[in-house]
């Protein structure tokens, strides 16, 4: 299975996006992503594309329907903010960290983002690739 960061998700499901073939070719079922990651396309799809606040809801919702969704448990988060410390995780990078502990429970075999460099960085036991 694949995880799919918000990075991807974004792009697949805006049609107007350069890299919405190849990031919505990704959305297979063979894919997973989180519930966190469906609020971060929908701030950025609502809020920096400019996409009506329905429109966003109604293909998240679809997208749900086509992969898996998990959530992101307490555990997960603890786990993360208890390793912060070790593992030079400052400021946004928390997020990204976040999502690199639920593929790894979900055991993951590969994350797909556009912020390779920041999962390199909280999740270097991990295949990270760009679509």
């Amino acid at each position: 299975m694949n995880y799919i960061d918000t990075s991807v998700i974004v792009p697949a499901l805006a049609e107007r996006h350069a890299c919405h073939s190849v990031c919505a070719s990704l959305l297979q079922k063979n894919a997973v992503t989180s519930t966190h990651a469906l609020a971060e396309a929908f701030a950025v799809l609502t809020g920096i594309f400019k996409y009506p606040n329905y429109l966003v809801a109604t293909a998240l919702s679809n997208l749900a329907k086509t992969i898996a969704v998990e959530e992101i448990t307490r555990d997960d988060y603890l786990r993360v903010l208890s390793e912060a410390r070790y593992r030079a995780i400052i400021g946004g990078l928390i997020y990204d960290a976040l999502h690199a502990e639920t593929a790894r429970r979900l055991q993951a075999e590969k994350i797909f983002t556009y912020t390779v460099s920041n999962f390199e960085h909280v999740a270097p036991d991990l295949v990270i690739l760009e679509p």
